[in-house]
């Protein structure tokens, strides 16, 4: 059953987890371990992490198609995401509520917050992903240099959507997406939990990438987007195309509850 939680409780969350982390150092979060399951595979083993492996096992032929298996496999995608502090460490605040430090262009640490459906799993690995695997809904996270002698507020819709549609990333990796459409885009000032504002962009996209098999899907995802210490952080949560209506409030409740907050104290570990 999906849990549903209301937009202006998950905000809430967000903003109370990053001001306890703002005002007091607290007590370090508690590392969760990847360990074996009883099945002899760590949880974060990725099969389609190396093709060698699956071509090796399987002939180097997908069963039943005759087609390289290299060509069918989709690599891990690339996000820029750089994760501070132990691989073992759960990016997991709680059920439900991503919390991780990340890597900063200028070499210092970024918080990054948001909440998700509790129902979501989070994806092993270096990248920072939760999703629906059965209904493909998720929520992710890419991170990009912010261009020289350019503000935030300034940046094109083109920039986000040339991070989003990169070739190496999550709706690139088979093939240019030419069918994207930005149905709203808006700049808006949120309050830190210092007083102080920050600039945030909120998109509504719609867009059909390519499939493995060269079929179009057609998605809609909503963006949240601010930057710290010369980077820019963006938030993609998304949906099949005719499951957003269905999905709309949890996937707003997603995009308006994703906080970065630029670290003053020593990172988490």
């Amino acid at each position: 059953m999906r849990l549903h939680f209301a937009r202006g409780e998950a905000v809430r969350l967000a903003l109370s987890v990053a001001a306890s982390l703002s005002t007091t150092a607290g007590p370090s979060r508690a590392a969760w371990a990847v360990t074996d399951n009883g099945s002899g595979v760590a949880p974060s083993y990725n099969p389609g992490q190396s093709p060698e492996e699956l071509a090796s096992a399987l002939g180097g032929l997908k069963p039943g198609t005759g087609r390289p298996l290299n060509a069918l496999i989709k690599m891990r995608s690339e996000t820029g995401v750089e994760r501070v502090g132990s691989a073992d460490t759960s990016p997991l605040f709680k059920a439900g509520q991503i919390l991780d430090n990340l890597r900063t262009a200028d070499g210092n640490v970024a918080e990054v917050a948001f909440s998700f459906p509790e129902a979501w799993t989070l994806a092993g690995g270096p990248n920072l992903d939760v999703r629906d695997v059965r209904q493909s809904d998720s929520a992710f996270v890419l991170v990009a240099k912010l261009p020289a002698k350019t503000s935030f507020d300034k940046l094109p819709d083109d920039f986000f959507l040339d991070v989003i549609f990169d070739p190496a990333g999550k709706y690139g990796q088979y093939g240019r997406c030419d069918d994207r459409t930005v149905r709203k885009s808006t700049l808006e000032q949120l309050t830190l939990p210092s007083g102080g504002k920050q600039a945030y962009r909120r998109i509504d996209l719609k867009f059909a990438p390519l499939s493995y098999n060269a079929n179009t899907v057609e998605r809609r995802a909503l963006v949240s987007a601010t930057s710290v210490g010369g980077s820019v952080f963006i938030l993609v949560t998304g949906s099949l195309a005719m499951r957003f209506k269905a999905m709309k409030e949890e996937l707003q409740g997603i995009q308006e509850s994703f906080r970065v907050l630029g670290q003053t104290r020593p990172a988490l570990q």
